[in-house]
């Protein structure tokens, strides 16, 4: 039997990671579309797989510690149903810790739970139970972790929702303290939309200005730009402070998509060869556009721009550094998905500062941040690389740009 383009979009697989076997396939297909076309479906994949999961996740528990070179594995041992239900006396939600083992249950009717947040395995059902879902984690340094956690879930037939209604933090006895944030704001966050030329549609943009005098300041450009008036309390603390001078944060905004539109609209801006046409229309806006009008309507920028990202955004940041060093003096980029093979000669030449920081429970981005920041170093390039206890977690990213932008920009205020 033949296998066309169409069989294999609808194709789903497993691998490993973490010790643990996880089910995969095309995002933009759904389950239903599979057995709607006589394939296997990823709930049949994952139920197959189950039970060899549940013992091979037990025979590690009782292993104690963790394999060589993870930093986090899957653990499973019988519960008794009453007792886990006890543990939900004030939310569906319970997370706790018993030695290094992070445990995490939830309640509802669901054929489908997903963790979102610093750590991402699906749940398993509870045996016995028909609400009960549970996952358990091995993790190293979890008494310094800090890991904000989220449940998804879903009914057979229903796609993801676009809300997670239950989330929290969970934070280790020896976690750093949370990053202080300004109770109100004496900077101004501004929103804007601006006609773009390059990408031949509006754009939107939000700009955090510190409080304080006209005149020139440095400035960021952050990928994500939705997410520039949750830092702006974070970051006006660090100010204040006196760890990070008076910056500008210039927050570019994703493309919007419509709904049901499963293409990654937000990849292919920020991933350079992912979509050369969408990447470079992306970077013409940023750099042609947002920075001169950002330059107008603020005030003058003092010094090289700083490009600032977490996930896709740290790898745009990384990207946009390289191709255009002469406007782009310095990197903040925090968990970077996707990595130079190596320096641009005219960012070598221009000595293109870097902060760079990835989690040790997000191996592949870790993986490749880290490589990124050996790759400058080798290369004498000035470059700061820090790893912390926890995953792909917006509660790191929000608590390290201001630790990024205070050491990019030093005494002086000025990058690069």
């Amino acid at each position: 039997m033949s296998c066309g383009p169409e069989q294999d979009r609808l194709a789903v697989f497993s691998y490993e990671e973490a010790g643990e076997e996880v089910v995969a396939g095309d995002p933009r297909v759904s389950d239903a579309e599979r057995a709607a076309a006589g394939r296997e479906t990823m709930a049949d994949r994952f139920a197959a797989l189950l039970p060899a999961s549940r013992s091979r996740a037990e025979a590690q528990y009782e292993a104690g510690g963790l394999p060589e070179g993870l930093d986090v594995v899957r653990v499973w041992r019988p519960r008794d149903p009453a007792g886990l239900r006890a543990r939900l006396s004030e939310s569906p939600l319970a997370v706790w810790a018993e030695d290094d083992v992070l445990h995490v249950l939830w309640q509802g009717r669901a054929d489908e739970v997903q963790l979102y947040g610093g750590v991402q395995p699906r749940l398993w059902p509870v045996p016995g139970t028909d609400s009960l879902w549970e996952a358990s984690l091995r993790i190293r340094r979890l008494d310094e972790a800090v890991i904000s956690m989220a449940v998804a879930h879903r009914l057979a037939g229903d796609d993801w929702p676009t809300q997670i209604p239950d989330s929290r933090p969970w934070r280790g006895p020896r976690a750093p303290a949370e990053a202080a944030t300004a109770q109100s704001l004496r900077g101004t966050v501004s929103e804007h939309t601006l006609i773009s030329d390059a990408l031949r549609a509006p754009r939107r943009v939000t700009v955090y200005r510190p409080p304080g005098p006209a005149g020139p300041l440095p400035a960021c450009v952050l990928a994500d730009g939705g997410a520039a008036a949750v830092l702006a309390p974070c970051l006006e603390s660090a100010i204040g402070a006196g760890t990070v001078p008076p910056v500008l944060l210039v927050g570019i905004h994703n493309a919007p998509s419509d709904a049901g539109d499963r293409s990654d609209l937000r990849a292919q801006e920020y991933v350079p060869g992912f979509n050369r046409r969408r990447f470079d229309a992306h970077l013409r806006f940023v750099t042609g556009e947002v920075m001169p009008w950002a330059g107008q309507q603020f005030g003058p920028v003092d010094g090289p721009w700083v490009a600032a990202g977490f996930s896709n955004g740290a790898a745009w940041a990384i990207a946009a550094a390289q191709r255009r060093p002469e406007l782009i003096g310095a990197v903040a980029g925090l968990s970077a998905g996707a990595v130079p093979h190596r320096i641009n000669g005219a960012a070598r030449a221009a000595r293109v500062r870097h902060y760079l920081a990835a989690g040790m429970l997000e191996p592949a981005f870790r993986q490749a941040t880290r490589s990124w920041a050996e790759r400058l170093q080798r290369a004498g390039l000035p470059c700061r690389y820090q790893e912390w206890a926890g995953g792909h977690d917006y509660l790191w990213w929000e608590q390290q740009l201001p630790v990024a932008l205070g050491w990019l920009l030093g005494q002086d205020g000025k990058a690069g």
